[in-house]
Parts: C-alpha cells; structure tokens; sequence
C-alpha cells in the first residue's frame, strides 16, 4: 500500500482510497487507518480526498444531509487523536451542515482540535443538487510544513467565480508567495494525464508546494483515477507513477 518512506520534518503526505457512497461509517474506518499509518511515518500534513467521509456522486439535498455534519462533529473528531498523539494536521473533505446550508467544505485538524475550515466555491457535476456555492474567504494555518492554504477540486485555478458577492478579476485564493504548501482535495474523474497540467500550474502561479489527494474507483456514473502526489514549489513531483488506481499512501518532501 505504501508507495515510500515518509521521514523528517518536512514531509506531507497525500492519502487516496475509494470512499463507498453514503457509507460514512466505513469511510471514516478507511480513512482513519490511512491517515493513522501517513502519520505514524512522519508526515506532518495529511491530506484526505474531496468528499471522502460521504462519496462524491450525492443525488440531492436528502442524500447529502444524511451525511452532514457541523465542522466540529464527529466525523472530524474521529481524527483528532491521530493529529494530537503524532503532532500533524490532516485535511479531510465532508459535507457540512451550516445555518440550514449544504457545503462542501474540507476541514483542518491539528493537535489541538479543529483549526480552520473550507468550503468550495466553484462547483462541478453533482455539487450543484445540493451544496451551496461558497461566499467564505480561504484561511491559512501554520504547520510544521509552514503556512497551509486549502483548495477544493474546481477552486484549483485559484480565482473566484463572477457571481462571488466580493467578485474582484485580479482577486486569488491564494496571492503569489502567501502560503508554503496548498493541501488540494480532488475527486477528478474522466481520462487525464498525470500529474495534471492544473496542479502543477497552481503550484507555479503560487510559488508553493500543493499536496493533491485525489480518490479512486467507480461511483455512479463516475469513475475517479487517483493519480495523488506531491508538487514543490520547483515543480518536482513526488507521485507512484502514471495513472495509479490503487489505495496508497504518497509522501512528499515540501520545499521551504
């Protein structure tokens, strides 16, 4: 399962599996064992996929609110120990449940509990049956792999949507040189090549590493190529190689 040696202090990790669709309690089984084992062998971020605790392929608001939570809920809970007892942050994507709204949203644990929290402003394919399209700002958090920004799948060209209600044309996520690594959670589907042209682009118009975790396997009428790795800043990649399908555990070292 384990694709290379996760050693030293600047090490992240990208975790990918096949979540089961509105399985939560299965997902957040496999999900706790890989982000368990990344962080036993040093990383110091973890980064789960986009949607990993429900499936991505949600129908509509029915099925996505019987896989919600509040960013505090249990779901991220189930992960707290693993950040505390091995000093990391791990970055996991759920569906959250905020004032009656539906995100998709990704959170940030570190050793003390719930640091940030992300929700996605561009949506694609399912999103739009049920999640709200974020009006947030994009926190950063310090890590031992320095400042950390998050990205949610589409938010990969680091810019707003026109109908943002703050809609700048010049205006980032993230601004050349404002974050050291980008934990980028992904349910990429389709046929495309590794690693893909976007990831690395990002970590070129940004100056930083991007950690990406991309799921596999079949959902519905999707099918999801994995393909997770690490870009550094120089746009060195860290990765099993082209186009791999398994569950695996990808480390990465971060430039700094």
């Amino acid at each position: 399962m384990t694709q290379m040696s996760l050693q030293g202090p600047k090490v992240v990790a990208a975790v990918q599996f096949e979540p089961k669709i509105l399985d939560v309690r299965k997902n957040i089984s496999t999900a706790r064992d890989l982000a368990f084992e990344a962080a036993a062998k040093g990383a110091c971020v973890v980064v789960l996929p986009e949607l990993c605790v429900s499936g991505y392929a949600l129908k509509d608001a029915r099925e996505a609110s019987a896989c919600a939570q509040t960013r505090d809920g249990y779901q991220t809970q189930a992960f707290l120990e693993i950040a505390r007892v091995h000093n990391c942050h791990i970055v996991l994507g759920y569906v959250e449940l905020l004032d009656g709204k539906l995100y998709n949203s990704a959170a940030v644990l570190g050793p003390r509990g719930l640091v940030s929290n992300h929700q996605k402003h561009n949506l694609w394919a399912n999103d739009h049956l049920w999640a709200e399209a974020s009006e947030a700002v994009n926190p950063v958090v310090v890590t031992r792999a320095g400042r950390l920004g998050t990205l949610i799948c589409g938010d990969v060209e680091n810019n707003y949507r026109k109908s943002y209600k703050f809609y700048n044309e010049g205006h980032r996520f993230y601004r050349y040189g404002s974050v050291d690594a980008i934990a980028l959670l992904t349910n990429w589907s389709g046929e495309f090549g590794y690693p893909h042209s976007s990831w690395v682009s990002l970590a070129e118009q940004v100056n930083t590493n991007v950690i990406v975790s991309n799921r596999v396997g079949k959902e519905r009428e999707l099918k999801f190529g994995g393909g997770s790795c690490v870009v550094t800043r120089s746009q060195k990649v860290y990765t099993n190689g082209s186009s791999f399908v398994n569950e695996a555990v990808v480390g990465g070292i971060v430039e700094l």
